[in-house]
């Protein structure tokens, strides 16, 4: 599937950018201002490890970054690195030493989905603050505020944090990421295994592109006594895989019938970056950060109305460890957005000021 479509949401914080196929949003990037795949970006080395011959990297991230093969370096020593797999909650980026010729460079995120996506011809923004910078770097890029709507991301990217997904054929997708594997279940709503099965595997490999899931995955299919027809379901998904930019291998079943498979890592999943760990909740950063979109569109939806966010305290204190939000934030709003701090909430709440 190639890409052929970039529909971008940016507000203060946070970029989101959807890719479309034929109109079919198949992929997400979210960017929040860590280093991705192909930033390089300078590093002091804290820990050599001559037994693993490699090294931690302190690189301006919460965790240092794990370095492979480094030459000719000490503890103290200054070096370029170039990440290769983004950090994820609890573990720090991957990277390589930078070319000798290199300098430090953080590619802007559309600038980075056009590298991985050279068919992209459409790209479209969601605010006309950023379509200055946008035709910077895609001359015909244009500006809809409603693109993320309009385009069908919106609603997809609540289904791609979804827990359970249930399919037009009713067949229900239930998906459980942890940090040592991602199960994923089929729900046959009482069909015939078969044909549950045909319907859950073309719809298994989307999902785990749209959502950027990667690494050790296991799929409980509808169970069969067959192994002839389990060998036929792990053809499948190998068919069903074989056209994802990140390599997958389907490796095969495990004697109790489920489908083992890998794909490769290049960063976190949607919903290690969005959802509180085991859960389908936005984590305080997402909520922090959907509570600013929201200000922003009241305050474009009815000029000259003064707006108030209210979260809970430690979506509060996120945005508060964050003054560069803060002060885009309030760039935007022509006034310093005001915060108020409610525990009786699990959700962002958008109140008018009293004039």
């Amino acid at each position: 599937m190639a890409v052929d479509e970039a529909v971008v949401s940016v507000s203060p914080g946070e970029t989101r950018i959807a890719l479309l196929d034929g109109g079919q949003v198949i992929e997400f990037m979210v960017d929040r201002g860590a280093v991705a795949p192909g930033d390089i970006v300078e590093g002091r080395v804290l820990e050599m490890m001559p037994a693993l011959n490699a090294a931690f990297v302190e690189i301006g991230e919460p965790l240092p970054a794990y370095l492979a093969k480094p030459s000719g370096l000490s503890v103290g020593s200054k070096t370029l690195v170039e990440i290769a797999v983004a950090a994820r909650p609890g573990k720090g980026a991957e990277a390589k030493a930078a070319p000798a010729e290199a300098k430090p460079i953080r590619h802007a995120p559309v600038a980075r989905a056009l590298v991985l996506h050279p068919d992209i011809v459409h790209v479209t923004v969601d605010d006309r603050a950023a379509l200055a910078e946008m035709r910077s770097i895609f001359p015909d890029a244009t500006c809809n505020p409603h693109c993320f709507i309009d385009s069908g991301a919106a609603d997809a990217l609540d289904e791609a944090l979804a827990r359970r997904v249930v399919l037009p054929s009713s067949v229900a997708l239930d998906f459980a990421e942890t940090a040592a594997a991602t199960v994923i279940d089929i729900d046959g709503a009482g069909q015939a295994p078969a044909a549950a099965n045909a319907a859950a595997l073309p719809a298994i490999a989307r999902h785990l592109r749209l959502r950027g899931i990667a690494g050790h995955i296991l799929i409980d299919v509808i169970p069969t006594r067959d192994r002839r027809k389990l060998m036929k379901l792990v053809e499948a998904m190998r068919a069903a895989v074989a056209e994802d930019p990140a390599p997958a291998q389907v490796a095969g079943h495990t004697p109790l019938g489920m489908i083992e498979m890998t794909r490769r890592r290049s960063g976190p999943s949607l919903a290690e970056i969005m959802l509180e760990p085991l859960s389908a909740m936005p984590n305080p950063l997402t909520l922090a950060l959907d509570g600013v979109r929201a200000v922003l569109q009241e305050t474009a939806a009815r000029p000259g109305t003064a707006f108030a966010l209210a979260l809970p305290p430690r979506a509060v204190s996120e945005l508060r460890a964050r003054p560069a939000v803060m002060a885009e934030t309030g760039r935007r709003l022509g006034r310093p957005l005001t915060l108020v701090e409610r525990r009786d909430i699990d959700m962002f709440a958008v109140e008018e000021l009293a004039r």
